[in-house]
């Protein structure tokens, strides 16, 4: 399980006798059966929504350059822009994943630049997410009054922190459990079946800091990608 995990590293580290599984890599086609979450399906739910209230201008902060989960990210953003006429409004910000880039992020939003704030914010993952949260409640900045914010991989702490984060759930428990299923098939009948490739939709939980109308009951309503190949 590495988004880091190539076809030329598994060529040198991966016998071709040993059973193996792979987990959120970018190689696709390779003789071992792999999982993948939807991350650019995931990352283009999350534009539409946002759009979908209302926002415009949605500014994006990436994660690694390098990382699979993280280019994937960014293609399904502006892959959402461009569909829904939205280019205009790009706007990507360096990160690492870290909260505290998400916290220099935000804070390069707030600096005057000559340039409006966004609608909204949309971070490549949680902790950056919350991050950037930080940044606008010190800078009184409100969410989602003022800025719109919203991550991915619904973290525990998403739903506690004020307002609670809407995101984009990876459900990496049940991506390992069937990973886990199909490894201990190969182990028991390697020739049985070929090696297959599936994809796992992301889903959108909906809280308070897009600035959505939420139900009175305040639960968070998810919506599936809706891929799986």
């Amino acid at each position: 399980m590495s988004p880091y995990a190539d076809a030329t590293f598994l060529a040198e580290h991966s016998a071709a006798d040993t059973p193996a599984v792979l987990m959120n890599t970018p190689v696709r086609g390779y003789r071992h059966s792999a999982f993948c979450i939807d991350n650019r399906g995931g990352a283009r739910l999350m534009v539409g929504h946002l759009a979908s209230v209302g926002h415009r201008r949605i500014a994006f902060i990436s994660g690694p350059a390098d990382n699979f989960d993280a280019t994937e990210r960014l293609a399904g953003y502006r892959e959402a822009l461009r569909e829904l006429g939205l280019e205009a409004g790009e706007r990507v910000l360096p990160g690492d994943f870290s909260e505290e880039s998400g916290y220099r992020a935000a804070q390069s939003l707030l600096a005057p630049q000559g340039r409006e704030w966004p609608d909204a914010v949309f971070a490549a993952n949680d902790m950056m997410a919350l991050g950037s949260l930080f940044a606008f409640n010190e800078a009184r900045v409100g969410v989602p009054t003022d800025i719109a914010l919203t991550g991915v991989d619904d973290i525990p702490m998403a739903r506690f922190v004020s307002p609670p984060l809407t995101t984009i759930r990876v459900r990496m428990a049940e991506l390992g459990a069937r990973a886990l299923e199909r490894l201990a098939a190969a182990i028991e009948a390697p020739d049985a079946a070929p090696a297959t490739t599936e994809t796992v939709p992301a889903e959108l939980m909906v809280r308070a800091s897009c600035g959505a109308r939420l139900p009175s009951a305040s639960h968070p309503r998810p919506t599936r990608s809706g891929r799986a190949s």
